[in-house]
């Protein structure tokens, strides 16, 4: 019986070394917005426009971009617009990251933006971008306006209201959002722009992140 209780021992020991000493493969954090990821970079040379068609592409699959901490990468445009009343912006996302955030820049000026973005599982976010700080206005949610899946044209509708200062976010023509910007900084003026967000899960460079935008 000793001998049969101490070959027992041996046994669970060596099933002991051998489960703790497996390497574990880290499970990546999924990465939606801003605020997901490590670095939140200007980078205007990603999104190309087409002068004849007026459509923005946004394409990398760039290895330098992938990391455990995902990418923000965005763009905005040299017109300033004083006071913000009106965008209505198209968009595409042909491959990349189903969970990853895509979409416009509204109100930039001095390093300070709002931001809303959508991504192929019909949700939506809305937050104020100043540096690399992310903060909500609303967090992911659900809105069943939106087309799911890729190669899906969704359109973003956004207006401001002079005289109360509310914002309307609708998409595809459906239910309306609203939302304010009721703290400094403000943003009822500065430059529209676009944005993409690039996933740890993203497949460099055998997939890329494929995206269009086009202003309407």
């Amino acid at each position: 019986m000793k001998v049969v209780r101490i070959i027992n021992i041996i046994i669970f020991t060596v099933i002991i070394v051998l489960v703790t000493g497996c390497p574990v493969t880290p499970i990546e954090t999924l990465v939606k917005g801003p605020d997901d990821t490590a670095v939140i970079e200007v980078n205007s040379e990603l999104f190309a426009l087409d002068g004849d068609t007026g459509i923005i592409s946004f394409t990398t699959n760039d290895v330098k971009y992938s990391g455990k901490n995902g990418y923000t990468l965005w763009t905005e445009e040299t017109v300033v617009q004083d006071p913000f009343i009106h965008l209505n912006v198209s968009l595409n996302k042909t491959s990349g990251n189903e969970a990853a955030g895509y979409g416009v820049v509204l109100g930039s000026h001095d390093g300070t933006m709002l931001v809303v973005l959508i991504n192929t599982y019909q949700e939506f976010i809305i937050g104020e971008l100043t540096g690399n700080l992310f903060t909500e206005l609303q967090s992911w949610e659900k809105d069943e306006s939106l087309k799911s899946g890729y190669n899906k044209l969704n359109i973003i509708d956004i207006s401001c209201n002079s005289g109360t200062d509310n914002f309307s976010l609708s998409f595809n023509g459906g239910e309306i959002n609203s939302f304010r910007d009721d703290e400094e900084p403000f943003h009822l003026s500065g430059k529209n722009g676009y944005m993409a967000v690039i996933s740890p899960l993203d497949n460099f460079p055998e997939t890329p992140v494929s995206i269009t935008f086009k202003k309407n």
